[in-house]
């Protein structure tokens, strides 16, 4: 059975054509990385993509998509990119019945099941629970969260808008950037401060409020420029700023807290997962121990924090691979 599969963003478009075989094992036949604005629309980018693979349409027996933005009656219209993309059209434009338009991050949660030992960096080991419930959260544009149950030889993936509570500051630092950025802000979510922009507001927070710190030359670029995640990353790991290393120190101590507290909140003895493009990038940092002294700061929970198997899922196209997943299963 071969599957199409797709991770559409708002600027880079992933497409992958698998291959199920025999007892389930998925063979990757093609996958493709686009830059969004080489094509004018979404049905472009999908002929590039079967002229690439020389694939004839005819073998291919479902197709899923997970998309950075709201389904809305199986359809999706992009902020940032004129596109527009109908189930019903794709359907029509490769002659098939099954068809699913996903969120990404559920599609997230549905390639963890494929995901290899390799394409883990696992921080606690814990005590696994085989068919246990699964969590997982990530930084990146936003911060998601969602979990899996186990129920009928398989896991169904169950997002959730997690990403969206409240801030909860848990040392003097973190109150004196919930002050700051409550001048910004009528209400601090978490993703306020754990995405790529959140790691901006931190950076400005710790800025405004060590102003006799003195920057390097490329900092003091970055401190009267657009400061972006990845400078502030760069910055703090290569330049050894103080500021930008403040910055992301406070960044993983919130994370990891966060993620203690979705497991606090699931109990996911089947493991719980670090996910999204940012964790990858830090992980010299994250390997240092400050995330999981976070995560398992939980007081009297703490004990049972450490019984939960952690990991930071290292594979970047694991939506894709889930994409492939859903689409195998269309019913």
């Amino acid at each position: 059975m071969i599957v199409l599969s797709g991770d559409i963003g708002g600027t880079t478009t992933r497409m992958q054509f698998t291959e199920f075989m025999d007892g389930d094992k998925p063979k990757i036949i093609k996958s493709v990385h686009y830059n969004n604005g080489d094509h004018p629309s979404f049905d472009a980018a999908i002929d590039a993509f079967f002229v690439e693979a020389d694939l004839n349409k005819n073998l291919v027996e479902s197709a899923c998509f997970g998309v950075a933005g709201p389904i809305i009656n199986e359809t999706v219209k992009f902020t940032n990119l004129p596109w527009e993309i109908k189930a019903a059209d794709i359907k029509n434009k490769l002659k098939l019945d099954k068809v699913a338009l996903i969120n990404d991050f559920v599609a997230i949660g549905y390639g963890l099941e494929r995901l290899a030992r390799s394409d883990l960096l696992t921080l606690q080991e814990g005590k696994e629970c085989v068919g246990g419930v699964k969590a997982y959260i990530g930084a990146g544009t936003g911060l998601g969260v969602g979990f899996m149950i186990h129920c009928n030889g398989r896991y169904k993936v169950y997002p959730t808008e997690g990403g969206h509570v409240d801030f909860a500051p848990t040392d003097d630092a973190e109150q004196e950037l919930l002050k700051f950025l409550r001048k910004k802000h009528h209400r601090v979510s978490f993703e306020r401060v754990l995405s790529g922009q959140g790691l901006v507001n931190i950076y400005e927070g710790v800025k405004s409020g060590q102003k006799t710190l003195d920057f390097n030359a490329f900092c003091q670029d970055l401190a009267t420029a657009d400061a972006t995640a990845a400078a502030i990353v760069e910055c703090a790991i290569k330049h050894n700023d103080a500021v930008a290393k403040c910055a992301l120190d406070i960044f993983i101590r919130i994370y990891g807290a966060a993620a203690g507290n979705l497991a606090l909140t699931t109990l996911p003895f089947g493991g719980l997962y670090i996910v999204g493009g940012i964790a990858p990038k830090i992980l010299s940092e994250i390997k240092k121990g400050t995330f999981l002294d976070a995560f398992s700061d939980k007081g009297r929970m703490s004990n049972l924090i450490k019984d939960i198997p952690l990991h930071v899922v290292l594979n970047t196209d694991i939506g894709l691979q889930g994409a492939a997943v859903y689409a195998k299963n269309i019913e």
